[in-house]
């Protein structure tokens, strides 16, 4: 098993990675805050699988953390997860993952993408998460085409285009709807 893994490592990294990709992209066709963290959550999961096969730490830590981060945050409707502190705790636990994790300087860039992450997906507004996502994905796509993750950068950009797919799809309803109907 070991040798096959060994051997096949770098196609299996690629697999897994365009797993999470297709996870990611079908995300931001949602209107529901809550379905969206969810499949984020998953897609985190895969993500930490597809870097730890490239043998990329920082992002694993990140993405392992993203997993429970989105588990928290699609509880925001609760009372204990309503607590504005939340999103704080999570950039210290990305910095402090990045701190133990750290490759060389380009470990900054996930963890800059996990920041704005942590950041937008605490938004009850889905528009203005999808926006924060935006940074999130030229972060993550340096980051991914610096260490050869070929379906990081394919996520990236179908990401990107799936946000603003969604963003034009509905600037009509935006413009004609109260900011509080894309709320959770």
């Amino acid at each position: 098993m070991y040798e096959f893994f060994t051997q096949y490592r770098e196609i299996i990294a690629q697999a897994l990675g365009f797993i999470a990709m297709g996870i990611a992209v079908a995300m931001y066709q949602f209107k529901k805050h809550r379905t969206i963290l969810i499949l984020l959550s998953l897609c985190s999961f895969v993500w930490s699988l597809h870097f730890a096969a490239l043998g990329l730490f920082t992002p694993v830590g990140l993405n392992m953390l993203n997993v429970f981060r989105g588990i928290a945050y699609s509880f925001r409707d609760r009372k204990w997860a309503q607590n504005n502190i939340i999103p704080a705790v999570f950039v210290v636990l990305c910095a402090g993952s990045v701190i133990l994790t750290w490759e060389n300087y380009l470990s900054i860039f996930p963890f800059i993408g996990s920041v704005f992450a942590t950041i937008g997906n605490w938004q009850k507004n889905t528009r203005v998460l999808k926006y924060l996502t935006i940074p999130v994905c030229a972060c993550w796509f340096v980051y991914n085409t610096i260490n050869g993750s070929i379906a990081g950068m394919c996520n990236e950009i179908l990401a990107f285009t799936s946000i603003v797919i969604y963003l034009v799809r509905t600037r009509k309803e935006a413009k004609n709807i109260p900011e509080a109907a894309e709320k959770v």
